[in-house]
């Protein structure tokens, strides 16, 4: 990949709303395995998706309150990564170094946002602040890179790493919008899409909609292109 995505800066994994209290998410980042979860408290995590017992992928676990339970098991996992109960061995306490491998995370503009390394800086979210309304996330079978160079025949600019800005005009508004590039692998994307613009509360969802088809539309011209250039 190139210098549109350098492993020290923050990349949105998915909407904050689509990570409910209780929900387990595999995720990738730069073909790297994580799972994200959110317990019953309301905080969100972004960890090494394999259980430190038998290797087992988080992913198929489950939420213990606020805990990660491992399906293979039952190993429990606080939200500080530290295994809190070992159901084979219930009056053991678990050593301090039985925990799980952390990545950084934060919520910002109702996305959830990860690294690959250490930023310098605390997450910034998308340009224009709190405004930014989550519309929605996409797989795309393309390199990050044609996700950035389609976007760019668009004019839309690059505002951070890893998020191009544009202008769609909607029944007659210009409406700022907001692609986040998830680098899922060299071959592979996720696009995290949200729309800026202050609205009443019943006109969010058809703005979600309007946003949404555009988003789909996106990712099928950006498909049909790759596919065209690898055929040639």
């Amino acid at each position: 990949m190139t210098e549109h995505f350098p492993k020290d800066a923050w990349y949105a994994i998915g909407g904050a709303a689509t990570l409910a209290e209780g929900e387990v998410m595999p995720i990738k980042l730069f073909g790297e395995e994580r799972v994200a979860w959110r317990g019953d408290d309301g905080e969100s995590h972004v960890w090494h998706n394999r259980c430190i017992h038998r290797g087992m992928r988080l992913q198929y676990g489950f939420v213990d309150g606020d805990r990660l339970a491992c399906r293979y098991h039952g190993w429990r996992f606080g939200g500080d990564a530290q295994c809190k109960k070992i159901p084979a061995h219930p009056t053991m306490a678990p050593p301090d170094d039985f925990c799980i491998p952390v990545f950084q995370s934060a919520e910002r503009n109702g996305l959830v946002w990860t690294t690959a390394g250490t930023p310098g800086a605390d997450v910034t979210g998308l340009p224009g602040g709190e405004n930014f309304v989550f519309c929605r996330s996409l797989a795309v079978h393309a390199p990050p890179d044609a996700v950035v160079e389609h976007l760019g025949d668009m004019d839309a600019s690059v505002t951070m790493p890893g998020i191009l800005s544009t202008i769609l005009n909607i029944e007659g508004a210009d409406v700022p919008v907001a692609v986040a590039i998830q680098p899922v692998s060299a071959d592979k994307s996720q696009v995290h899409v949200t729309a800026g613009q202050a609205v009443a509360e019943n006109a969010i969802q058809p703005l979600r909609l309007r946003v949404s088809a555009w988003a789909k539309r996106l990712r099928d011209t950006i498909e049909n292109q790759t596919e065209k250039e690898a055929s040639e």
